[in-house]
């Protein structure tokens, strides 16, 4: 018989904003403590950098088709903004090692990176866990995938095919963006490509061969796009959508979400969370996930889902900076035949509050 603390794939991750950690002490310790949190952020976010990776009491049993998952969900204590810290980066890499070493103790065959714990972790990390027998994937393949799927989706429900489109990808060298990319091929019409390193992004179009391919700027991407894909990593949103064209669709899949949005009615572009999936019954994580629906996941711990319901596919996974679009149609696949689909989200009042009160 067998022991049901035992589980099958841990979600490690970590508060997307303060205010995110503020609802988290709401749900756990009640309102009172999270006011209490909420009137000192500076001295709480300070003491951030020595709390402990903890898994919560969440044990959400996922039913799928053919195939039932045991969760658990890790929280690695710290916010986006580590990066603009060298000392801080160092104590959030041991945190998703902590983590990972907490989800191999909980007898997890696989653990998805979320968020900056994928870009933290480090290849070597990825290395140690399949030594020990525990598979650690950063998510990003099933993400471009679900991401993909469903913008074709939202542009057949308007009667836009593809190859009228301007799609631009920011992120478009990383693993997500680049997936994506290759995942739309030379679909679109013209193909915008966005990125910090400009060498990597011309390696990146040469890659992709898209004949009407451009390497351009954030503001000239905004300005020509009909099509936005937002897959980059940053601390504080990179695009407002009061700023975007009139008729422009937006699939943001960053993890914190990358474009701020204000009153609800003040932007004509269509902006979606994307990079989700829907599964046949609600995931008890809480306030964790910070998604509207309790049936709605990230792709990232989706990912961990599928490779934890189909041991055969846990070679497809990949470290940062590994995925590509065979690992994507593959997981993809496999996804929608244990149930789950592609998913996207309008973006809530969190996306505007991170933007407000960013640490």
């Amino acid at each position: 018989m067998r022991d049901e603390n035992v589980i099958d794939v841990a979600f490690i991750g970590h508060p997307s904003s303060f205010s995110h950690i503020v609802s988290l002490l709401e749900e756990t310790d009640g309102p009172e403590a999270a006011r209490r949190v909420a009137r000192n952020e500076k001295s709480f976010t300070a003491f951030l950098d020595w709390m402990p990776s903890n898994a919560t009491h969440h044990r959400p049993v996922i039913q799928l088709n053919g195939a039932t998952v045991r969760a658990a969900m890790i929280v690695c204590w710290f916010l986006p903004q580590i990066i603009e810290s060298r000392h801080k980066l160092k104590l959030a890499v041991a945190k998703v090692l902590e983590a990972v070493d907490i989800a191999a103790g909980m007898g997890a065959q696989v653990a998805s990176l979320g968020g900056f714990t994928s870009i933290l972790a480090g290849r070597r990390r990825f290395d140690a866990a399949d030594a020990a027998g525990i598979t650690l994937t950063a998510g990003n393949a099933l993400t471009a995938a679900l991401a993909v799927a469903r913008l074709r989706a939202e542009l057949d429900a308007r009667g836009r095919p593809l190859h009228g489109e301007t799609v631009a990808i920011i992120g478009a060298s990383g693993d997500v963006g680049g997936t994506a990319a290759a995942l739309l091929g030379n679909e679109p019409g013209r193909l915008l490509l966005v990125a910090r390193n400009q060498e990597r992004l011309e390696r990146a179009q040469l890659t992709l061969g898209h004949p009407n391919a451009a390497c351009v700027s954030i503001s000239e991407a905004v300005a020509q796009a009909s099509v936005i894909l937002v897959a980059t990593s940053a601390s504080q949103p990179i695009l407002t959508a009061e700023d975007i064209p009139s008729g422009t669709i937006v699939c943001d899949l960053g993890y914190p979400s990358t474009t701020a949005c204000g009153k609800a009615g003040s932007s004509k572009a269509t902006v979606l969370r994307a990079g989700l999936a829907e599964f046949p019954a609600p995931i008890q994580i809480g306030a964790y996930s910070r998604l509207s629906q309790p049936t709605h996941l990230f792709g990232c711990s989706t990912e961990g889902v599928v490779l934890a319901a189909r041991p055969d596919l846990r070679h497809l996974a990949r470290s940062q900076g590994q995925a590509g679009k065979t690992e994507a149609l593959a997981l993809l696949n496999a996804a929608l035949s244990l149930g789950i689909k592609p998913a996207a989200e309008a973006p809530d009042a969190a996306i505007a509050e991170f933007s407000e009160n960013s640490v």
